[in-house]
C-alpha cells in the first residue's frame, strides 16, 4: 500500500510528522467480518509517499485506517473501504455478526486476560474503560513484566460493529502506564469514548517476551434509558 498525505489548501505533499508512540504513521486493517486485525507502521520515501506491505489473508472487504499528525497540524484518523480483486459478495452479507462476549477470559501466548468495564455499564456519548487483568496461563501468578510496546505497556483499537467509529487507546495515565520502571502489569487500562450504542470490539496488544500479543474483546454500549433500566435506577 501507498499513501501520500496532501496540505488541504495548496495540494503539495506534507513532509513533516510527529512522532506519536514511536511512530510517525500508525495503519490498521480490519476485514469487514472484523475477524482479521493489523496493526502495521508504513516507512516514509524520500518522495515523501509512505509504503507498507500488507497481505490480505481472506478475500473481501476491509477498513484501512491511518493514523499521523502532520507538524503544526491537528490529529489525523481517517477511514477509508477497500475490497480485493474479483470478491463477489458484498458489505451486507460481510458484515460484523458480533456477540458480546466481555465476561470471557481469553488465554493466548502463555497470557490470560480478563476484561473488565469502568463504569459497569457503558453509556453512549460518554468516556469509558477497558481494564486488562493478566496473568500468568500456566503458573496462574499476575503477569508483572510487559515490555514496553511503541512507547506504551499496550495498544488497542476500539471500534463499533459497523466500522463507522473508532479509537486508537493507549493506557491511562497512572502508575500502571508508567514505562520508566521498565516492566508494566499485570493491570492495563484503556479509555475510550463510543458516541453510539451497540457491540464494540477491542483489540489489545502486549509484548512480552518479545511475543507481541493481541486479544480480541466484544462488548455493548448502552442508550441512556438503557442503562438506567440495567442499573435498576428509577
Amino acid at each position: 500500500m501507498t499513501f501520500t498525505v496532501r496540505h488541504p489548501r495548496s495540494g503539495d505533499a506534507v513532509a513533516r510528522f510527529e512522532e506519536v508512540h514511536d511512530k510517525r504513521y500508525h495503519l490498521f486493517v480490519i476485514s469487514q467480518d472484523m475477524v482479521q486485525f493489523q496493526h502495521l507502521h508504513p516507512e516514509m520515501r524520500p518522495d515523501g509517499s509512505w509504503h507498507v506491505a500488507v497481505t490480505l489473508p481472506t478475500p473481501g472487504y476491509y477498513r484501512v485506517i491511518s493514523d499521523f499528525v502532520p507538524s503544526g497540524g491537528a490529529p489525523q484518523f481517517i477511514a477509508e473501504t477497500l475490497v480485493t480483486s474479483s470478491y463477489p459478495g458484498s458489505l451486507l452479507s460481510q458484515r460484523a455478526r458480533l456477540e458480546d462476549d466481555i465476561a470471557v477470559r481469553k488465554t493466548q501466548d502463555g497470557i490470560t486476560a480478563a476484561v473488565s468495564l469502568e463504569p459497569a455499564v457503558l453509556v453512549a456519548g460518554d468516556y469509558g474503560h477497558l481494564r486488562f487483568t493478566l496473568t500468568d496461563a500456566r503458573t496462574g501468578e499476575p503477569v508483572q513484566d510487559l515490555q514496553p510496546y511503541l512507547g506504551a505497556f499496550g495498544h488497542a483499537l476500539i471500534m463499533s460493529d459497523d466500522m463507522r467509529d473508532a479509537v486508537h487507546s493507549h493506557p491511562s495515565p497512572g502508575p500502571e502506564s508508567d514505562i520508566s520502571r521498565g516492566f508494566g502489569g499485570p493491570d492495563v487500562t484503556f479509555e475510550g469514548y463510543m458516541p453510539r450504542p451497540g457491540l464494540y470490539r477491542a483489540w489489545s496488544q502486549f509484548l512480552r517476551g518479545g511475543t507481541l500479543t493481541t486479544f480480541s474483546f466484544t462488548f455493548s454500549v448502552h442508550s441512556l434509558e438503557e442503562a438506567v433500566k440495567l442499573q435498576g435506577l428509577r
